[in-house]
């Protein structure tokens, strides 16, 4: 994944060693109202992003 990373910031191929997720956590579940009003919020620059990148996300699962 890191070179497609790389290779989308044009930059060179770099192996990183010991690759750590750092800042990850436990997060609440939201109201569904709010979900689906951010869904509904961002949807055009999720699609905007999947057609530059030329890739699709999976939106949904939120992970």
């Amino acid at each position: 994944m890191m070179k497609r990373v790389f290779d989308f910031m044009n930059l060179l191929n770099h192996q990183i060693p010991d690759h750590q997720k750092f800042n990850g956590g436990f997060y609440l579940s939201i109201k569904k109202l709010l979900q689906q009003k951010l869904r509904d919020f961002f949807l055009p620059h999720h699609q905007k992003l999947e057609s530059d990148l030329q890739m699709t996300f999976n939106w949904e699962n939120g992970r």
